[in-house]
């Protein structure tokens, strides 16, 4: 319990660095930290984060039961998207996407980072729901779930903005989210966000430039 209000504390006095990244990833990157980007890096569809933040991962839980860990995101690079399995557009277009691009990587041969989809709707998407949506899109994709306060504490830290819409007459609601895909080194530490529109050749095309 003392971990769980420690992370959820740390989240908050995260929240407000965080909440600008996400309101601002439309925006062009500040002058002072574009000076601090490689050519390369800025070549991406997204935003850079140089330094890249370091992200204290909240006790959650992976489909098959077991933990997240800091370790599940070390020694490779990762991609995360947060969305939700009732999701009517932008999750099922944006994993499908992230497939597509899998699979484009397997045929050159490249090392495709790890694609875990974490829940904004905990209360709905069960480990076993979850599991089975995202090896829909295909077997070594991973989800997430855990308490919502928990995912809380991720989604401040990592500057994603979601929110429940109001429940209508037959107690059915959406849950308005970010459609950014961020990215982990293999420090498992947040370094980019991928901007939407989502592209399975720009998908890939910018994890080789950060990867570089």
């Amino acid at each position: 319990m003392n971990q769980k209000i420690l992370i959820v504390i740390i989240a908050v006095a995260a929240m407000a660095g965080g909440f600008w990244f996400s309101s601002n990833l439309d925006k062009p990157a500040p002058e002072n930290i574009i000076k601090q980007m490689t050519q390369s890096q800025l070549e991406i569809q997204g935003f850079v984060l140089n330094p890249a933040r370091t992200i204290g991962v909240p006790p959650l839980q992976k489909d098959d039961g077991t933990p997240l860990l800091k370790d599940d995101l070390q020694d490779h690079w990762s991609l995360m998207f947060f969305g939700y399995t009732h999701c009517p557009d932008i999750c099922p277009a944006t994993m499908s996407v992230l497939s597509q691009s899998l699979k484009l990587a397997k045929e050159q041969p490249f090392a495709f980072p790890e694609v875990f989809f974490v829940s904004v709707d905990p209360q709905r998407d069960t480990p076993e729901m979850l599991g089975e949506y995202v090896r829909y899109f295909d077997p070594s994709f991973t989800g997430v779930t855990g308490e919502s306060k928990m995912i809380e504490a991720l989604t401040m830290q990592a500057g994603v903005v979601y929110m429940p819409t109001e429940k209508n007459a037959d107690e059915d609601y959406t849950v308005d989210h970010s459609g950014s895909i961020l990215v982990f080194n293999p420090q498992g530490k947040l370094q980019a966000y991928l901007k939407p529109p989502h592209t399975a050749e720009t998908i890939l095309k910018d994890i080789k430039t950060l990867s570089k």
